[in-house]
């Protein structure tokens, strides 16, 4: 912690003495705009400025300069858009109001009187308050859904209440926090996960509710600054996604909230993105004690090889000190895998391509290639499974309009990981926080297919379907097949024979082990009474094989409403 306060002191010094550069906070990874700016990455498809968009979360005010700009194309005839893109790109300039040209430089109070006046028909409801530099502005996010999963006698809900502010301390420096408060009773194949890992996903600390529910309380929250034209500065409790797919091989928002301090750079045709984060090591829930810690160093470069085609290289570096952070990996530009082996070799690198094309109109293809401890000998006999081949694959699409049908939007994805990706010889450098896989919710040793559909008919309703199937390996007779990314790859590999107990060092396929298998199929319908108010009805059929256990078919069934929130799912 003592490296994170001197940086971000640094920072803030830094920040305060800039004069010219304005800052806003994040919109939350998983919200409505994301799918908004998918489509209009894919409309423009040459816009070099919304391809640089594979680190989630994005800043409010450069979305908003960007959607103003596009407005703009559309009303000269340059691009087309359907009434429901208006309707969406009219909220998402709404929720993001102080950022608007028009809005910029005046001062204004928002009081209840105006939350609950007729303008919550037609704009999200927040009260504040801007003079001069200094602005704030609050408002509430519920969630409260009720349903039934077959295989659960009692009646599951989520009732989630969480307090929102952001606005700026002054022209340079941004901030933002959430509160949020829920309790909830999961479904049984959630709450197996939780007995298991003894982690509720996407959450940290937690409590038994009524007996089968988690009581949840958790924060996010940082402040932001331009430390100089082109350089966006955030140091926060937040998620994190990197990645445009359904899922991320790289990291996702499957875990807890992480300490990060987080730098993007542009310049020319380069983006750099940098991340410093303090995780949470693997740890046992029993009283009160420090939860053992551990640190990631993260740096990526995009590269916009043309105006429809991104290609990004990165390379990630996880370890624990005794004595904190690992300064050599602050520097940006060296190759972690060298320090690595100056410092002996004691940490897990990886390192991979992030690559995303608008290759045709209204068309997207994406992919990710992730490598663990790199072996050209091993790959070289690639087919003999060695399990230092630690390699994993995404490749995927997505499609806007189909069939010519406004707002029927598509998307089909891949993903395919090898035994031991993310596992580690100790639990420091696995590829975990908080008890979570920190990229793929399913660990390793799995193949995964995902498919679909989002249909928006009119402005207030909205469609989707989704079907996501997948195989994976599991532990066999307590033998480790490299699924499990909690257990050392250095331990518990099955023996080369019955006569000889040495570990097996090749072997290892994609599905070596007990094989499992999942189909996971959902549909739901969801109508936005006022903004940002939706009524929701969903249904979620899971049917789950393992070899030598009875199936495990669900039937799971939700009604709720929501306000200013993203809908609460469980996709494994």
């Amino acid at each position: 912690m003592k490296l994170f306060r001197l940086l971000l002191l640094l920072m803030v010094l830094v920040g305060a003495g800039l004069q010219g550069f304005s800052q806003s906070d994040y919109i939350l990874v998983g919200s409505r705009e994301y799918h908004v700016l998918d489509r209009l990455q894919m409309k423009l498809r040459t816009d070099s400025v919304l391809n640089f968009s594979d680190v989630k979360p994005f800043s409010r005010q450069a979305v908003v300069k960007r959607v103003e700009y596009i407005n703009q194309l559309a009303a000269e005839g340059k691009i087309s858009l359907s009434n429901a893109d208006r309707y969406n790109i009219d909220l998402l300039l709404k929720e993001s109001f102080e950022y608007r040209s028009h809005f910029a430089g005046k001062d204004t109070t928002m009081g209840l009187k105006d939350v609950f006046s007729k303008k919550s028909l037609t704009n999200p409801a927040y009260c504040g308050v801007k003079r001069g530099d200094f602005s704030i502005f609050a408002t509430w996010h519920i969630d409260y859904s009720r349903g039934k999963d077959d295989q659960f006698q009692n009646q599951l809900y989520n009732n989630n209440r969480t307090f929102s502010i952001r606005g700026n301390l002054t022209k340079n420096i941004g901030y933002y926090s959430y509160l949020f408060e829920h309790q909830e009773r999961d479904p049984l194949y959630v709450q197996q996960f939780v007995n298991k890992y003894s982690a509720v996903p996407g959450e940290g600390f937690y409590n038994l509710f009524k007996g089968d529910g988690y009581d949840v309380f958790n924060a996010r929250g940082g402040i932001m600054f331009k430390a100089a034209k082109g350089i966006d500065v955030q140091f926060a409790y937040d998620k994190v996604f990197m990645g445009d797919g359904f899922r991320s091989l790289i990291m996702s928002d499957f875990s807890n909230n992480q300490l990060f301090l987080k730098i993007n750079a542009r310049i020319w045709k380069f983006n750099f993105h940098q991340l410093y984060s303090q995780l949470v090591s693997t740890h046992k829930v029993i009283g009160n004690y420090e939860y053992p810690k551990k640190y990631m160093a993260f740096h990526q470069l995009d590269f916009q090889a043309n105006k429809w085609l991104n290609i990004g290289a990165f390379e990630s570096v996880m370890f624990g000190r005794s004595n904190g952070f690992e300064l050599s990996y602050l520097n940006p530009i060296i190759f972690y895998r060298a320090i690595e082996r100056q410092e002996g070799s004691p940490d897990k690198v990886t390192i991979g391509l992030n690559i995303k094309a608008n290759a045709f109109k209204n068309t997207q293809f994406y992919s990710q290639l992730i490598l663990n401890e790199f072996h050209f000998e091993e790959l070289k006999r690639y087919n003999k499974g060695s399990f230092v081949n630690k390699q994993a694959i995404q490749v995927g699409a997505k499609a806007i309009d189909v069939f010519g049908i406004r707002n029927l939007d598509v998307q089909a994805e891949m993903n395919i990981v090898r035994p031991f990706v993310y596992s580690h010889y100790d639990t420091v450098g696995s590829f975990t926080h908080y008890n979570q896989p920190l990229a793929h919710p399913l660990g390793a040793n799995f193949k995964e297919y995902i498919g679909i559909i989002k249909y928006q008919p009119f402005n207030k309703l909205q469609l989707q379907a989704k079907v996501i199937y997948y195989k994976q390996g599991l532990d066999s007779a307590g033998y480790n097949f490299g699924g499990n990314i909690f257990r050392f790859y250095s331990e518990g590999r099955p023996p080369i024979s019955a006569t000889n107990l040495t570990q097996r060092t090749d072997g290892f396929q994609i599905g070596s082990g007990i094989p499992a298998k999942c189909l996971l199929a959902s549909f739901a319908v969801s109508y936005e009474i006022i903004p940002n108010l939706f009524f929701d009805v969903s249904t979620v059929i899971r049917k789950y094989a393992q070899q030598g256990v009875a199936d495990f078919d669900s039937k799971i069934y939700n009604i709720g409403l929501r306000l200013n929130i993203q809908k609460r799912e469980f996709d494994f």
